[in-house]
């Protein structure tokens, strides 16, 4: 049956082709069927209707791709074979419709653990960055979901970190978001990654709305979100000693929280304390001399 699908998407009418990739696709989470699949010689031409099928077809053949893709490293090898890390990269950009783009960001992320590589071409590219940080602001919970853990597995310069510092709002938001499962570690993780430029910690501490969000998150009579994640931010925020960014995290009664924290051992807040506490005691004998 392999044999004859792959022909009608050679050469089938456009319907003929879209159903033809479609049964491709349902057949390709059964493991044998992986296997007839690559001997058949199937990736290089789901990677050509990637370009040149309809809309329907491009949307099956993007799914299908991405289920070989996560499916293991010799059908990855496959795919790059084809330069499909290229043309999904190239698709990305153009996706039609957010089904087909969740798909494709899905196959991308597969690659992605391939090779240093692979990763070496995601990160170089900062339209594709940028686009990552688009999603995570405007795009569904499945899409912000996928860009962020995309992002979190990307070196980026710290130029390019800067540039789209404007998501890091939206993934302090998602820290508090339930569901899919993970999204919150990824979010957090993404964020880290984002902080580690320094000019993002001034950007983000000043920012109000976060600091709502991170006192929120720190309550102790607030379960919204595991405390070590905002802890986390508060110790990324601090990791260069910015006297702004203390003073602002004290004003805001992050302190506070963090005592508390401590308190019930929440990994990472007696860390963070100390950071902050160093700071409010300098600042305490200040005024009492001033005084």
């Amino acid at each position: 049956g392999i044999p004859i699908l792959l022909e009608l998407c050679k050469s089938g009418s456009l319907s003929a082709q879209s159903h033809a990739v479609g049964a491709l696709r349902n057949i390709s989470v059964v493991e044998d069927a992986r296997s007839a699949l690559a001997e058949e010689g199937a990736v290089p031409l789901l990677m050509r209707l990637l370009v040149i099928g309809s809309a329907s077809t491009l949307r099956k053949s993007a799914k299908c791709i991405a289920i070989l893709a996560s499916s293991g490293e010799y059908f990855r090898s496959l795919v790059l074979q084809e330069k499909g890390l290229e043309k999904l990269l190239q698709l990305c950009l153009e996706c039609p419709t957010s089904d087909t783009l969740e798909h494709v960001l899905r196959a991308i992320h597969s690659l992605s653990s391939s090779s240093d590589s692979s990763l070496h071409i995601l990160s170089r590219s900062t339209i594709f960055t940028a686009h990552l940080a688009d999603l995570i602001k405007h795009g569904n919970i499945r899409l912000q979901h996928i860009a962020a853990s995309l992002l979190c597995r990307l070196s980026l310069a710290d130029g390019d970190k800067i540039l789209i510092s404007g998501c890091m709002t939206p993934l302090v938001k998602l820290m508090a978001s339930e569901k899919p499962d993970g999204i919150r570690e990824v979010a957090t993780e993404a964020l880290l990654s984002l902080l580690s430029a320094k000019p993002n910690r001034k950007t983000l501490a000043g920012d109000e709305k976060v600091l709502m969000r991170l006192d929120q998150m720190l309550d102790m009579n607030n379960d919204i979100v595991p405390k070590r994640l905002p802890v986390m931010v508060v110790a990324g925020i601090m990791a260069g000693g910015s006297k702004t960014c203390r003073k602002i995290l004290v004003d805001a009664g992050i302190h506070e929280h963090l005592q508390r924290l401590t308190l019930v051992d929440v990994p990472g807040a007696d860390k963070a304390l100390q950071r902050l506490s160093m700071k409010k005691k300098k600042l305490t004998g200040l005024l009492t001399k001033a005084w």
